[in-house]
């Protein structure tokens, strides 16, 4: 009797485990290349080095600087990012493109370039996070005096600044200061108005080795706000109305206090690649924008504020070698089952590289083997046959932000009409 019970249970969970089974089972996700990757493929099978390098396609580029340009008018003025966009020729590019005359810089290395280039010494250089003071010193030691002293300085407490003041002192300088504000993200700075005056106190009463130039406010958390019932857009841009009311308090405080110091031209920087596009509503708080990253759009900036916006950088790598299923070490005798089950294991390719910092873009249904382990050398992607992918052909990657993957390369390979179109060198921050 109990014989027979468990058998009736058995055909009844059959069924349901079969069904379980059906809809845990991983689907072929699997596709060829979209028609724009496989002209890339094309042009670099035929024309490409054959080994791990950037694109960067000039006229997706020109597409976001054509954005940026009708979201960012005056009174509102354009500030380009270096770190974002670390190569000389790249940033000639967009100032040219843009007109803009102004940088953020980052990296002390960047600075003493920049400072030290015919060109870009005579832009209006604000620092985007505050340098002990040994940075200071390093900087100055390696950069003409009177290049040094046109440089807005960031600042975000008074230690730091009676620090710069010693150092103004001892090498007989004159420094420009920003200061940092807190207007929301709470990643330091003056966390209110009344925090800053005794920085705004030092600045006033020094002023024949200081001079106040403006503020920074940064607000990346604007792109992060809850959105529970609510359009994404619509709360970006009330939670930006909260910040740059915050910012308007630091100004107003600063300007009854110290009103000396608020002249005509001071900087009052913003912004951001996800949010720049909604200041225009917000006019006579902050008059100078900072982006660099939306100009290319790695993946971390998939947002819905840049949705204007069109990827144009990528990693394109080769494949090196191709099998058929999914082989593992110590396990040979059971990987006839990987593909079985998963159909996205059907095929390996070893490609040139790897282990980036970057999604897979095409073609798609590509996907890393954990238990082979990535590799910087050769790594491994499994994919079904659906992919196509022969010896010599392409993977390409979108990173997941510009700066470190630019670097890391060294260069930046260039696409105009899908063609490759020459090189630019990058630098090392």
């Amino acid at each position: 009797m109990r014989k027979e019970s468990s058998k009736k249970k058995f055909l009844w969970l059959l069924p349901l485990a079969v069904i379980a089974a059906f809809v845990v089972k991983p689907k072929d996700n699997g596709a060829v290349y979209s028609d724009y990757f496989q002209k890339l493929n094309q042009e670099l099978r035929s024309s490409g080095p054959g080994k791990p390098i950037v694109l960067l396609d000039l006229d997706r580029l020109d597409a976001n600087l054509k954005v940026l340009k009708e979201k960012i008018q005056p009174p509102l003025q354009y500030r380009v990012v270096v770190k974002s966009l670390p190569s000389l020729d790249l940033l000639r590019y967009i100032v040219r493109e843009t007109g803009s005359r102004r940088l953020m810089v980052f990296h002390s290395g960047d600075l003493v370039m920049l400072l030290n280039d015919p060109e870009f010494q005579k832009f209006d250089i604000l620092l985007g996070k505050p340098m002990p003071v040994a940075a200071l010193s390093e900087i100055y030691s390696r950069t003409k005096k009177e290049n040094f002293q046109k440089v807005q300085w960031l600042l975000d407490t008074s230690t730091r600044i009676e620090q710069y003041l010693e150092f103004a002192k001892k090498k007989d300088l004159k420094l420009k200061l920003n200061l940092e504000i807190d207007i929301g993200l709470h990643r330091g700075g003056f966390p209110n108005p009344e925090a800053s005056l005794q920085a705004l106190d030092l600045i006033q009463e020094n002023s024949d080795r200081l001079s106040f130039s403006g503020y920074m406010g940064y607000e990346p958390h604007v792109a992060s706000v809850p959105t529970i019932f609510r359009d994404k857009i619509a709360a970006m841009e009330e939670a930006l109305g909260e910040s740059l009311q915050r910012y308007s308090s630091h100004i107003e405080l600063g300007k009854r206090k110290y009103p000396k110091l608020f002249t005509s031209d001071l900087t009052f920087n913003g912004g951001g690649s996800k949010t720049y596009k909604f200041y225009q509503k917000h006019l006579g708080v902050v008059n100078d924008l900072s982006l660099g990253s939306a100009l290319v759009k790695p993946t971390d900036f998939d947002v819905e504020s840049l949705e204007e916006h069109t990827p144009a950088v990528f990693i394109a790598t080769p494949v090196l070698k191709k099998l058929e299923g999914t082989q593992i070490p110590f396990l040979e005798s059971i990987s006839f089952l990987f593909p079985l089950w998963d159909p996205n294991q059907e095929v390996t390719y070893f490609i040139y590289g790897g282990a980036y910092s970057a999604k897979k873009e095409s073609p798609k249904g590509l996907q890393d083997n954990s238990l082979f382990g990535s590799s910087t050398n050769q790594s491994i992607l499994n994919g079904s046959k659906a992919t196509k992918l022969e010896p010599d052909d392409y993977v390409f990657f979108r990173p997941t932000q510009s700066e470190k993957v630019m670097a890391e390369m060294g260069e930046i390979h260039l696409l105009r009409g899908n063609k490759l179109s020459g090189i630019w060198k990058c630098f090392i921050n």
